[in-house]
């Protein structure tokens, strides 16, 4: 598992304050231009990339007006210059008074060890004092730098990063605790409503991103309130209700039908400030239960994360096409099953192919081989009983010594054959088995997709803290 150890630093003037102020009185923004950071111990490509994430997703802000890169390479090339040799803080200054610019920013990412850093820097053109920083070391694989470096886009500017950017960290932040209000329909029953806000609360669980709020607990809270679940429908109220419950976040939304065409729309917001964190909208045309597949890849897509592969596959053949032709789910008790039948059987029915195979191979191998000793145990006991007949009878001295020494070697190929036998019999044994208990791991289990275990973490507005919970079903 990733280990991400993340400072911000910020350095923030009275002065950017009261400017902050009264741009925003004025509806008014700061012209931004960005340099490509510089490349200290990683390949240079890789930063540009790097350059360009940043670029774009300090533009999702909407906090500043930012300048395209193409003008800032244009004013560069007119002055003869090039980024990688406008290093210094005076030479950007420049650069940044001939576009128009009111602040620039740069920065640079290195490499040290297994762990690498960022710094950034946003400082004034005009007075060339620094206004803000924003630093991070993280530690793990290079392309995971992409959610830090958005991250630092939004810290950067002064402002919290969105919770999906902070999901997609694995791990080093708190769970966000969440709850979801009843879908609005129109144009279907409630109860289809109902039903498909369930699974979405059902799905958005199984990401084990968010700390959802029970359905039962919103519900109370609303009834105390004297609100009505299917009344309450506009932003507000969903505010309203979030700070009720303590949420860091809310999940409202409509489902819709037009004709023989459906529309979903969905809006995560924050409570405490009541900014929209993600908005989803899907346009779906087919059979009503579709939406239950588009309801389940909505609950990952509004928390920043990619939909598992089995919920794209259940898209793509579409409902009708897994009613008529689903194949039975796959478990584990059904590739150890077969695994203790025929040794491999299980890995290829679990799509281990190669492995399969590979046991089934073996076994054939080596239970061949055990039959080839005891093959040759039963020639050689056979060569045996002829040659201690004759040595029996045999009365003449040349005769004897013959038959004797076809006796002997008679035993020594028994011997030799005994051994084999066994030695491969024992081998055979052992693939199997392995094969067995390789299966159990290895083996799919397309049930445990469908089933919640029944201790979950729930988010308890009452006492204000997260609680294990128990549940089970009647």
């Amino acid at each position: 598992m990733k280990k991400i150890v993340f400072v911000i630093l910020y350095i923030s003037n009275l002065s950017m304050a009261q400017d902050n102020d009264e741009a925003k009185k004025n509806n008014t923004k700061k012209t931004v231009a960005v340099f490509d950071f510089e490349s200290q111990g990683i390949d240079e490509n890789e930063t540009l990339t790097f350059s360009e994430r940043f670029r774009t997703e300090i533009g999702n802000t909407g906090a500043i007006r930012l300048i395209e890169r193409k003008a800032l390479e244009k004013i560069m090339e007119e002055q003869g210059l090039q980024q990688s040799g406008c290093t210094s803080d005076e030479c950007a200054a420049e650069v940044g008074q001939l576009l128009g610019a009111q602040n620039m920013i740069n920065g640079s990412i290195g490499r040290i060890g297994k762990s690498y850093t960022v710094d950034i820097k946003m400082f004034s053109v005009e007075t060339g004092e620094t206004e803000r920083t924003a630093s991070a070391t993280y530690e793990g694989e290079i392309d995971g730098l992409l959610v830090e470096i958005q991250i630092l886009a939004w810290e950067i500017v002064g402002m919290e990063a969105p919770t999906r950017l902070k999901l997609q960290r694995e791990g080093d932040v708190a769970l966000a605790t969440l709850a979801v209000m009843d879908f609005e329909g129109r144009g279907i029953s409630l109860g289809e409503a109902q039903t498909l806000t369930d699974r979405l609360i059902t799905e958005l669980s199984r990401t084990k991103k968010v700390i959802l709020v029970e359905r039962s607990t919103m519900s109370d809270v609303l009834n105390e309130q004297g609100y009505e679940t299917e009344g309450c429908t506009s932003d507000e109220c969903a505010a309203e209700v979030g700070a009720l419950l303590g949420v860091d976040l809310m999940i409202s939304g409509a489902i819709g039908k037009i004709g023989n065409t459906y529309t979903i729309d969905a809006k995560m917001f924050k409570v405490s400030t009541g900014a929209a964190e993600n908005m989803k909208n899907i346009t779906y045309q087919g059979e009503v239960d579709g939406l239950i597949i588009e309801i389940e890849i909505l609950a990952w897509q509004i928390l920043g994360l990619n939909p598992p592969k089995s919920l794209i596959n259940k898209k793509r053949k579409g409902m009708s096409a897994l009613a008529s032709n689903t194949p039975l789910p796959k478990t584990k008790g059904g590739a150890i099953l077969r695994s203790v039948f025929i040794p491999g059987l299980g890995q290829i029915y679990g799509n281990h192919g190669k492995s399969g195979w590979a046991y089934l191979g073996s076994e054939a191998l080596f239970i061949g081989l055990a039959v080839m000793g005891l093959n040759n145990y039963n020639t050689a006991s056979a060569d045996y009983n002829t040659a201690y007949g004759a040595y029996q009878i045999a009365t003449d001295v040349d005769e004897i010594a013959v038959q004797k020494a076809a006796t002997n070697d008679a035993i020594s190929r028994m011997n030799k054959a005994n051994s084999m036998s066994a030695t491969f019999s024992v081998l055979a044994g052992v693939v199997w088995g392995a094969s067995v208990i390789h299966a159990a791991v290895v083996a799919p289990n397309d049930l445990a997709q469908y089933k919640i275990s029944p201790l979950q973490l729930a988010y308890n507005p009452v006492t204000k803290n997260t609680e294990l919970t128990f549940n089970f079903s009647l």
